[in-house]
């Protein structure tokens, strides 16, 4: 998605990321696209594209983030 303006959420505590994942999580279970790739940096950074939601975030915490959830899902 050129042109589109990424909020950078690397340095967010993981308070906020989870937040920010949650909500991408709840548009993805409505319908919504979601869009995750390598960032160019060469950090281990994606960039990730939902609806109106547009982030660059760390992978290890939406890695961490997502084992979580399943985990819940599971229990």
């Amino acid at each position: 998605m050129a042109g589109v303006k990424r909020r950078d959420i690397r340095l967010e505590p993981l308070q906020v990321k989870e937040q920010t994942y949650e909500e991408i999580n709840k548009l993805y279970k409505s319908g919504t696209t979601v869009s995750i790739k390598e960032h160019r940096s060469g950090f281990p950074a994606v960039t990730v594209d939902c609806g109106e939601i547009h982030i660059l975030t760390d992978i290890l915490s939406l890695e961490a983030w997502w084992h979580k959830m399943r985990k819940a899902e599971q229990t």
